[in-house]
């Protein structure tokens, strides 16, 4: 047997929060020092307090949700504006056809950085597609009616670098570059953790092989169906990794749903605070 690991920078803030906790709480009950990994462990309840309070500061945002809900807006807008240029290609008019597809490759060109960068990339891309936008390909613009989408885009783009703005000033943007790296150090001592368990349940006759690369999602081989082990220090470990593997489950089926989500819709994403 041996830990499912998982790509835990992939879950968002609060999942990820959420996973150490139970995983602060698991340790606790089968105890730190029999199962080898106190002063690790110890390292763990310093930064997940340091996360804590981080994530309490970016919660009390008044900012956050606003910003969330103003480039939810404009990412909406932009979807809408590709789908749309994309339906006008099957016009019948072909001097409409070759507007719509000329304006179908430069959304594509841009539809990366909007939809999947992050809140400064997004912002940058705009800016570049809305100049292209009222100068190369005013005439298609026009052709095809499309101004006041053109317009619409923009407003929601001024929306979003207001708020953008005042976030800065609330100084909120600092908690969140430590909470990044906060979690990064988290990420290393997790890793720590769970390599150490594996090492025990080796050394001890109870594992396997196990995978070192902490990136894949389907390293889920041990048997379900093992009953408990008397309380020796390796059995300990065996039990205390029984119970962790079905925490770990939970988040390994949340990031297969997600992956599984995003790879049917590749527009459908959101921004972590």
């Amino acid at each position: 047997m041996k830990v499912i690991r998982i790509p835990i920078r992939n879950l968002h803030n609060e999942e990820l929060f959420n996973l150490l906790v139970e995983l602060r709480d698991l340790i606790e009950r089968f105890d730190a020092g029999k199962i080898g990994i106190e002063k690790l462990f110890l390292q763990l309840l310093v930064l997940l307090d340091k996360a804590d309070k981080l994530l309490i500061v970016l919660r009390k945002s008044v900012y956050t949700k606003d910003i969330e809900a103003a480039d939810k807006k404009r990412d909406k807008l932009v979807r809408g504006l590709i789908n749309l240029v994309k339906a006008m290609q099957n016009q019948p008019s072909a001097a409409m056809q070759k507007a719509a597809e000329r304006l179908f490759n430069l959304l594509r060109e841009y539809r990366e950085p909007i939809l999947r960068g992050t809140y400064v990339e997004e912002s940058a891309a705009l800016y570049n597609l809305l100049e292209d936008l009222r100068t190369k390909y005013t005439a298609d613009v026009t052709a095809l009616q499309l101004t006041t989408w053109v317009t619409a885009i923009d407003q929601a783009e001024q929306e979003f670098l207001t708020l953008w703005a005042g976030r800065k000033d609330e100084s909120v943007a600092k908690p969140k570059e430590e909470l990044t790296q906060v979690y990064a150090q988290i990420e290393i001592l997790y890793n720590a953790i769970i390599t150490q368990l594996d090492i025990t349940l080796l050394a001890d006759g109870l594992g396997g092989d196990f995978a070192a690369d902490p990136e894949s999602l389907d390293t889920d081989d041990h048997d379900d169906n093992k009953p408990f082990a008397p309380e020796t220090h390796g059995n300990i470990v065996y039990n205390f990794v029984l119970d962790l593997n079905e925490t770990i489950k939970k988040y390994r089926n949340l990031l297969q749903y997600r992956a599984g989500r995003r790879s049917k819709n590749p527009d459908n994403e959101t921004e972590e605070f």
